[in-house]
């Protein structure tokens, strides 16, 4: 079975590498109190940060975005790992 891709991927593969480095930072510097999180509180925040990043790049609010996705949360931490995949 062919996997298709999501808008956020599909958004992500059309960064450059240099574009996707400065996108982890950007999300860095938006996190609250990182420290004292746990890590999987973490990755929900940059996933939901790199979910509103992609909406606002695409002219759609992030609600809109999700409503176009079948599995929304699911999609973002896909795509936040793609971004970290494709940042070494």
């Amino acid at each position: 079975m062919e996997k298709q891709r999501t808008i956020i991927e599909t958004w992500i593969q059309g960064m450059s590498k240099s574009a996707r480095g400065k996108l982890l930072t950007e999300l860095g510097k938006n996190m609250h109190d990182r420290a004292y999180l746990p890590i999987e509180a973490v990755l929900e925040q940059l996933a939901a940060g790199l979910m509103a990043t992609c909406a606002d790049e695409l002219g759609l609010a992030p609600l809109e975005l999700t409503g176009l996705l079948r599995t929304p949360r699911k999609d973002a931490l896909a795509g936040l790992v793609t971004v970290l995949r494709n940042d070494e």
